[in-house]
């Protein structure tokens, strides 16, 4: 009787099925090439930001010294 019922549906289920599975596989795909894409992005911010401070000058400014005595003396412990 199931078979009767089921005999004339089994071609859109399976349509369905074969929908379902490719909708959900362009989305992971998806999804990792956004992963991927961002991976590559925070790699490059990386490297731009160390080659940015590993450039940097020290300043001839009186007022860097002090703060940098400021800092030094924060990090100790009393």
């Amino acid at each position: 009787m199931i078979g009767a019922l089921l005999g004339d549906l089994w071609p859109y289920i399976i349509a369905a099925f074969t929908a379902i599975a490719g909708a959900l596989g362009l989305y992971f795909k998806g999804r990792s090439d956004a992963k991927a894409k961002r991976s590559v992005q925070d790699l490059t911010e990386h490297k731009d930001t160390v080659e940015r401070v590993l450039d940097e000058q020290a300043s001839a400014d009186p007022v860097d010294d002090i703060r940098k005595r400021l800092r030094d003396r924060a990090g100790r412990k009393p």
